[in-house]
């Protein structure tokens, strides 16, 4: 059984709301607004997913095509960053 079929039939449960009528169109409308949300966000979230896995992905090529530079990068900022933060005494 899907979710469709469930909510359509819960939708129009109480026998005194008529499918055809003004009520019924609009709760039909309401729910395939939210569907249409729904499957809007379930995109947009893939595809920031799909961005984030591309940004880790990137430095990780970026350091095995390169690792000599890589290691030596990150040695200079580590001690750049790290003289600022020393001790004054």
């Amino acid at each position: 059984m899907s979710t469709d079929d469930t909510s359509e039939s819960s939708l129009f449960a109480n026998r005194s709301i008529d499918p055809d009528g003004p009520i019924g169109k609009a709760a039909a409308g309401a729910h395939e607004t939210v569907d249409r949300a729904a499957q809007k966000t379930q995109d947009a979230y893939d595809c920031l997913l799909d961005a984030c896995d591309d940004a880790v992905e990137a430095p990780r090529r970026l350091i095995r095509a390169n690792p000599i530079a890589a290691v030596a990068v990150a040695l200079a900022v580590g001690f750049i960053w790290g003289r600022p933060g020393g001790s004054s005494d």
